[in-house]
């Protein structure tokens, strides 16, 4: 396999965002692209058009992924997906050919510099969660063009929030305040201000994983970070795992993108999402299923009436 040194796939991925970000008159880049750095390692980047964000991402091969162990690295994966939601926004995923993953969107064109120091960072994370998942993640550097770097008008941002908020049947939301609770039959969520005040996110709570043990919980892991691998294909949402094992939906949007007839169509997709990925865990957690046994000596039940 051809190998490529870090700081030329960073330039690559610097030149990626400067396209994708200046709409240049010869037409957009490629929609998603990955190069290897070495035999265990790949970067690349891929265009979100749903939240307006270009997304780096790293890949790692070779996670411990034993069937008859728990799924530890893939369980850190998601939940830096939810516990960075509010920050830099860092998607966990898998892909089968190319193995987990690790992204940060960004918000504007970049040079290669700051993104060569992501890169480094986002690959010795994977590395981590292979050797010791359960150790408390090192700080990402903060890019020029993430999440936490670019700002909007605070002011603007809340006023925004409260007719959202409206528009959903909640009161008006107190001087200050920076999220509301939402719930559809027995879902629950929170809209929520993201601190750059361009971002608006959206956390759905869909199952309470914490009594799932075994193969069972590594199927709901797998199948979660395998949605999470949609993302970078431009998919609005992604499956996190909250301090409390529950599994959660989160959707991410620029502010500037929701107007009177976006909200509720983007949100009522949020919503379906939250919703069949809680049917998806509830299938393979086997919760509900209708399991019968035969009597004793392995015989089958005999209703009454029935001839045996």
């Amino acid at each position: 396999m051809a190998h490529n040194p870090i700081s030329d796939i960073a330039q690559a991925a610097a030149e990626y965002t400067h396209a994708a970000f200046n709409s240049p008159a010869d037409g957009a880049p490629p929609a998603q692209w990955a190069a290897p750095l070495d035999d265990q390692h790949r970067l690349g980047m891929a265009i979100n058009p749903n939240d307006g964000s270009v997304v780096l991402t790293a890949w790692r091969r070779g996670f411990n992924d034993a069937p008859d162990t728990d799924d530890l690295a893939g369980e850190a994966l998601l939940r830096t997906s939810f516990d960075t939601r509010l920050g830099a926004g860092l998607i966990g995923g898998i892909a089968p050919e190319l193995g987990a993953s690790l992204s940060l969107p960004l918000y504007a064109a970049c040079d290669a510099p700051p993104l060569q120091a992501a890169a480094d960072a986002l690959l010795r994370e994977l590395d981590r969660m292979e050797s010791a998942p359960a150790d408390d993640a090192a700080p990402l550097p903060v890019v020029p063009a993430d999440a936490r770097a670019v700002l909007g008008d605070a002011l603007r941002a809340e006023r925004d929030l409260a007719r959202l908020a409206q528009s959903c049947g909640v009161d008006a939301l107190p001087a200050g305040a920076r999220h509301f609770d939402v719930l559809f039959d027995d879902l629950p969520g929170r809209v929520t201000l993201h601190p750059s005040n361009r971002l608006l996110i959206v956390d759905f709570f869909v199952h309470d994983a914490v009594a799932l043990q075994g193969s069972l919980r590594r199927a709901v892991i797998k199948s979660a970070l395998l949605i999470n691998q949609n993302a970078l294909r431009g998919h609005a949402f992604v499956v996190g795992l909250d301090s409390r094992d529950f599994v959660t939906t989160t959707g991410r949007i620029a502010l500037e993108r929701l107007d009177d007839d976006i909200w509720p169509r983007w949100l009522q997709y949020q919503v379906t999402q939250a919703l069949e990925t809680r049917g998806l865990v509830k299938s393979l957690s086997l919760q509900n299923a209708d399991i019968s046994f035969g009597g004793a000596g392995g015989a089958a039940t005999v209703a009454p009436g029935e001839l045996a």
